[in-house]
This record gives structure tokens, sequence and C-alpha cells, in this order.
């Protein structure tokens, strides 16, 4: 009988949550990867199933748990089952308990020695790296995500995300344009920079915030691909920051802020640190600097003690910005939040119905900005093929998995290509083109 290489094992990933739970589950591939694993689509021949989890809301939480289950009812006999992420971290104790059939629970503190953790399970797994790979890209090869930091200083009422994640820990600049390097090596066309709080990087490195000169450097790394910013708070958008983007040819013009209120007392009682006249200052100050920018943010209706006074000053808000792009979440009651133990909660049914008419009202808007892209040519970068003659793809207002997306007919594009387009429509909240 021949003996199993080591290079026969599998394993089986489940990635759940955000792009930085991406980033993360690229890591912990990686080293799976060095100790000699392959990745399997297939969840009944993996030698090892890692579920990648998230907690951030309660319905993250329950499609958490579901996958597990199913990971655990679904591998083959003698598997591993390893549970890490978010869910992990801040439910371990509970989640021990309940779940006796997981091998591992994999904390963050796991992920720099995740070929050690791998090796108490596996015992053939070599000593040392079998291979120096560079770190394993999970998102298709034309796109990737760059996670410029960990954590958050913040300290939003409603946010748990500091309570497991811990705080702003910056990746130091060299490594980052490093990986810009390897991307555009790899021909990467679109680098997504990623954080809790982008434009906190660097100070807790070099005692002063330094996205600018890092949005600069990762630029020049990759100079053909697009550079897209996500997360970058109202109170921190600083003016170098914005002349950084309006300065850099390939710094998409896009900004994805998370505003979350416009109501000064909400704001407040969030633990927002800023106020409505200096977010649309900010914003005022980017639309002088870019006037071809494209704006997008979320919003929380029925935080704890929010009056209806509030709520109609978060209307008038948006009608007045007329944002490009907005999300509107009704408040989730997060256990160890300053949130959940407010008094004043909103009814169920009042946050819905302050989530209908925001959404109703932005929609209007959406449909009144989308107007201004018909009969203009994009430069789009092509995502994939919806059908015989529609390819799905992107111009640079356009986030990928975020946005809408503009669809072109054509008979045959290269995935990954950027090409000319002309908007002729608009179907939803995605334009219809054609190839110039």
């Amino acid at each position: 009988m021949r003996c199993r290489a080591v290079t026969d094992r599998l394993a089986a990933l489940i990635s759940l949550g955000c792009s930085k739970n991406l980033a993360d589950s690229e890591d912990l591939v990686t080293a799976l990867r060095s100790t000699g694993f392959a990745l399997t689509k297939e969840l009944g021949a993996a030698d090892l199933v890692l579920v990648n989890t998230c907690s951030f809301i309660e319905g993250a939480k329950q499609e958490s748990i579901d996958h597990i289950l199913s990971a655990a009812e679904g591998r083959k006999d003698g598997a591993k089952l390893f549970v890490a992420g978010c869910l992990t971290e801040r439910y371990l104790g509970d989640l021990a308990k309940e779940f006796p059939e997981v091998d591992q629970w994999v904390v963050f503190k796991d992920y720099d020695r995740f070929p050690a953790v791998l090796r108490k399970h596996f015992r053939d797994l070599p000593q040392h790296r079998l291979r120096h790979d560079q770190r394993s890209q999970l998102t298709p090869p034309h796109f990737a995500y760059l996670k410029i930091a960990e954590g958050c200083d913040n300290t939003c009422n409603f946010c748990a995300i500091p309570l497991f994640r811990g705080k702003h820990k910056s990746r130091p600049q060299e490594q980052l344009v490093a990986q810009a390097k390897v991307y555009a090596e790899r021909g990467v066309r679109e680098i997504n920079l990623i954080s809790q709080h982008l434009d906190y990087w660097g100070q807790d490195l070099y005692g002063e915030r330094r996205l600018p000169e890092l949005v600069r450097a990762v630029a020049a790394a990759a100079p053909d691909a697009w550079i897209r910013l996500h997360y970058c708070y109202p109170n921190d958008f600083s003016d170098e920051l914005i002349t950084a983007m309006a300065e850099t040819p390939n710094v998409v013009r896009y900004v994805d802020m998370p505003i979350q209120h416009a109501s000064d007392r909400t704001l407040a009682v969030m633990g927002r640190r800023t106020t409505r006249a200096r977010i649309e200052e900010r914003l005022a100050a980017i639309r002088t600097a870019m006037p071809d920018v494209v704006l997008r943010s979320t919003f929380i209706v029925g935080f704890p003690g929010e009056r209806d006074d509030d709520f109609a000053e978060l209307l008038d808000f948006i009608g007045k910005q007329k944002l490009d792009a907005a999300g509107c979440f009704t408040y989730s009651d997060e256990d160890g939040t300053t949130a959940f133990k407010m008094p004043d909660k909103i009814p169920a049914e009042v946050a819905l119905e302050r989530q209908r008419r925001f959404m109703t009202k932005q929609q209007r808007i959406h449909r009144d900005r989308a107007k201004r892209w018909v009969g203009r040519e994009l430069e789009v970068l092509v995502d994939s093929q919806r059908d015989f003659e529609t390819f799905t793809t992107r111009h640079y207002g356009q986030a990928h998995e975020v946005d809408g997306a503009t669809l072109v007919s054509a008979q045959a594009l290269t995935i990954g290509s950027r090409v000319r387009v002309r908007v002729t429509g608009r179907t939803g909240y995605d334009l219809v083109a054609e190839t110039v």
C-alpha cells in the first residue's frame, strides 16, 4: 500500500463576514499551504474543515453557528473541525461547552502560530515550511484586499468590534508596500485598502496618522491598479488625505464614509465624536477637491433614545447631501456594548418604519444621481460574464459586492481587463452600457 504523502492533505474553508475577515482567511490559508495542505471545495473530501466566523450582529452569529453545525455533520469520518474568527474570540467559553464536536477553537493570537496549531492535530506535518509562497489570495485574480490595520480605538457605543478585535494596530508601511508590489506583479487591477478605521493608520507606529503617505506609496507600487479606500471616518478625513486622493491618478475618486447619523444629539449618544456641521464641512471639502467623487455611507436608525426630530434631521441631511449610495440598518443590541445597557430602546416596528422611510427617500436620490452617468464614456473593470452576451463590470464609483454594477453588452471581454464603455441607461441599482 502506498504511504500517503503529506501534500495529499486537503482543507476546506468556509469564510464568513466582511472583507477584513476574508483577509484573515487568506493568512490562514497561506499557513495551511505552508504545511502541505491544499484547498478543496468538497467538504466531504477534506481532512480539515476550517470555519472563519463573524459575530458583528445577531444574524451573522446565527449564520456562523449554522455553518459550524453543517460542517460538523458534513465532514468525513476522522476529519478535524477548526473554528476561527470573531465568534470564537467573543464567545469562546460558551461555544466550547456547546460544541464539543469542534476539535480546535482558533483565537486571534493563534493566527501567527497557526502551523504549530495544525501540527498538534496532524502529527505527520513537516516541522518546517515546505515552501515560501507569497500570501494566498482568495478573491478573483484581478482584485485584492490589503488589510492595513487590525482593531479600532473608536468607542462607538453600538459597536462590539473593539471588545474582541482590540485596539488599533497598524501594519508597517514597508510590509504593505511590498504586498502591493506582489499584487501588481500578479496582475491585480484593483487593490482595496481596508481596516476598521482606515484614516487612523500610523498613529500607533509613528506617533501620527500617515494614511496620505501610505496611499501615495501603495499607488506608486501598483501604478496599473485602481486603489480604493474603505471606511474613512468623517472626523478624521484630513485635508492631506483629500489632497493625496485628488493628486494620485490611480486612486479612485470614491469615498466610503460610515456617517451613521446626522442629529448631533444622536451622534453624541452614539459616541461618534463628530457633528453634522463637521460632516458637512468634510463632504464639501471632498467635493471641492474631487468634483467627480462618488460618495457612499451607512446609517443606523432606531438607536436608543432616537426621537422623531432626530430622525427628521437625518432625512433632511440625506435630502440635502444627495449621497450616491447609502445603506440603512436598524439598531442591533450587542451584548458588551455601552448601548446594550442604555434605556429608551426604540420598538422594532418603529425602527423598521424609519428604515423604510429612509430607504424610500434614498432610492429616489440614487435614481437621480444615477442619471448623471447616462451618455458618458467610462473605463470599467470586467468582473465576470453574466450570460452569453452580457458582462458584469464596475466603474470607479462601484465597489465590489458593495455597490451596483455596470452591465455591458459585448460578445467577448477579458475578465480582469479594463475597457471603455458608453452608459446607455440604468436598471435598478445597475447601469447598462455598451463597448466603445
